[in-house]
């Protein structure tokens, strides 16, 4: 796998939009797509803004969910802080029932409540939901 912030090596896609957040924000860039492909067993932590992660290796393997929490110090401390699109992590190559697929989230964070979450169906697919203003993640399917 490539790296995810080397964009004119890693081969992570990642296409981005401008979103008018409201007079009190102004314009904000958001990642419309990120994709991630994971094709070797192992442990990733996910960079923030990535939007897919597809899965196709027969082996375990570990995602490390970046934090959720936007900066408390407010929407114009750090730009795009509060614009987080959901995670979709999709098991693309039908290994996941003999494998371990986990998803942890970063820190104290949950997974709706839970401190992690395992894609245990053959070609099925997770989308979380971040909580931006307390951290953590909602499973949304």
């Amino acid at each position: 796998m490539g790296s995810q912030t080397d964009l004119d090596q890693g081969g992570t896609f990642r296409q981005i939009d401008r979103v008018w957040m409201g007079p009190s924000v102004g314009w904000q860039q958001i990642m419309q797509a990120a994709v991630l492909d994971v094709t070797a067993a192992g442990t990733y932590t996910i960079a923030r803004g990535t939007t897919l992660i597809k899965l196709s290796a027969n082996g375990n393997i570990t995602l490390n969910l970046p934090s959720s929490r936007a900066s408390l110090a407010g929407p114009q401390a750090i730009p795009g802080q509060f614009v987080l699109a959901p995670v979709t992590i999709v098991d693309i190559g039908g290994f996941a029932s003999a494998n371990t697929y986990r998803v942890v989230p970063f820190g104290a964070e949950t997974i709706s409540g839970l401190a992690a979450v395992d894609l245990a169906s053959d070609r099925g697919s997770l989308i979380l939901e971040p909580l931006l203003d307390t951290g953590g993640w909602n499973l949304i399917q």
